[in-house]
């Protein structure tokens, strides 16, 4: 059997033509080509709307996510003329913490969109795997991830766009950076225009607000819409598990549409300072909920007043015609400190280093609040603040999800690695560290973090 590359329906190895959607089956000795550039290499998923695929741009040597929308969309009335508006509006979109597109356009008897590949791993594998190992996410990192998901959502909807299928399996934690990314976006999920009195059931039960299960009316599908969405998201993120999940699609949507939420604090009693948010967010009265996910960070920021703050400075330093990279040593242990302090300099002969040397979490966020670093080797065992506390208030810090990490322990064996991925951590190093190791680990970070800066336009100093 074989599946067709425009709708994903499976035919016998012998057909040449799809029985679904007609299309022609390219040869398979040629890789599918797109557009005249786009290589399809892997298929990353498929749904009723389509096939998304992992491809590379001929043109600019890069990865993208390709989405092909399955025929049967593009076929119905003014589809590709709401396709094209979409495409547009989410093109001028600009926000880090949103899938970026880079072009849309025809293909065959229906139309593709070109956007941003993220690496990295879904929240609700994140969620998973620490509920796998009786734990949370810890609560300051899920703070960071909610508010970045918040800023995505605002972007959107200042561009016109309401998502409508916000939950963990459409947020991506970026591997390398920590960087959280909203998905799922642009493949048979446009805006609805005002003269459209259509409305699609579109959404996933377990995360979708009252107005959106009835679809009576399009007006009201709106920002607060993915509001009510981002507080599934955040009970789900915070607890293990979403408020309303139940065995069948109907009894999920019954207690979406007419009961009320459980607080945080039943699940967690530690998270009662979280609770008014959440329950606001929640309410089933679309007017009574925050109206903007602007909103929802400032209610947020409030509810957090009492947490501990290191305030970016703001300070820009100018940068050097060689080049350059600011590079961090976070470590307790004065004799490793000073050992990879030298061998930076080894490994990186033709870099001019900006090198800081911390002994303490907290020295490490005091030093990186004033200028962020590009690359942090970072000691796990530390006091008061250990590697993944500090860590957490790095990526926290605005630009902070652009350093590279690399973690170092002498205690490799029972180091909780997976608990680094919410952080997007996946270089590790055992001491003591062969200085040829070092190097050869300290260049493959490096080098990620020089291509890290041309994505985000230049150092993380803000």
């Amino acid at each position: 059997m074989k599946a067709c590359a425009t709708c994903g329906i499976s035919s016998d190895d012998g057909a040449t033509r799809c029985a679904l959607c007609h299309e022609d089956f390219p040869d398979p000795s040629e890789p599918l080509l797109v557009d005249g550039r786009y290589q399809v290499e892997a298929t990353l998923g498929r749904g009723q709307q389509g096939m998304v695929y992992l491809a590379r741009d001929l043109n600019l040597g890069r990865l993208v996510a390709l989405k092909v929308l399955h025929p049967s969309h593009a076929s119905t009335p003014g589809a590709a003329e709401r396709l094209k508006l979409e495409a547009k509006a989410l093109a001028s979109v600009r926000s880090d913490h949103v899938a970026q597109v880079y072009s849309f356009g025809p293909h065959a008897s229906t139309f593709f969109l070109a956007m941003e590949y993220v690496e990295g791993r879904n929240l609700d594998a994140l969620v998973a795997e620490h509920a796998a190992h009786k734990e949370y996410i810890p609560t300051h990192r899920g703070l960071t991830i909610l508010r970045q998901m918040a800023h995505g959502l605002a972007s959107l909807h200042a561009a016109g766009i309401v998502h409508r299928d916000v939950k963990p399996s459409n947020v991506m934690i970026e591997q390398g950076t920590g960087r959280t990314v909203l998905l799922d976006l642009g493949l048979a999920r446009w805006f609805v225009q005002p003269t459209d009195s259509r409305l699609s059931f579109v959404g996933t039960p377990a995360y979708m607000a009252p107005e959106q299960i009835l679809g009576e009316d399009p007006a009201q599908i709106a920002g607060h819409t993915d509001v009510y969405s981002l507080g599934c998201t955040a009970f789900e993120l915070f607890t293990g598990s979403p408020p309303f999940s139940y065995a069948t699609i109907p009894e999920t949507l019954a207690h979406q549409m007419w009961e009320a939420p459980p607080k945080l604090s039943s699940r967690r009693p530690e998270l009662a300072f979280l609770d008014p948010v959440v329950e606001r967010a929640l309410t089933k009265d679309p007017l009574g909920r925050y109206q903007s996910c602007s909103e929802v960070i400032d209610a947020i920021d409030e509810v957090c007043a009492g947490w501990p703050r290191i305030e970016a400075s703001g300070e820009v330093e100018e940068a050097s015609d060689a080049p350059s990279l600011r590079l961090m040593v976070i470590d307790d242990d004065e004799v490793f400190a000073a050992f990879a302090a030298e061998a930076c300099g080894l490994a990186l002969p033709d870099i001019v280093l900006d090198l800081v040397c911390a002994s303490s979490g907290l020295e490490a966020l005091q030093s990186a609040a004033r200028t962020r670093p590009d690359v942090v080797v970072l000691d796990y065992d530390m006091p008061l603040l250990d590697g993944l506390e500090t860590l957490s208030y790095l990526r926290a810090m605005p630009g902070g999800y652009n350093a590279q990490v690399m973690l170092v322990s002498s205690n490799m064996k029972h180091l909780p690695k997976w608990r680094f991925a919410a952080m997007g951590v996946t270089d590790f190093l055992e001491k003591p560290v062969d200085l040829g190791e070092f190097a050869a680990a300290l260049n493959e970070v490096a080098a990620r973090a020089f291509a890290q800066r041309g994505r985000f336009g230049g150092a993380a100093t803000l």
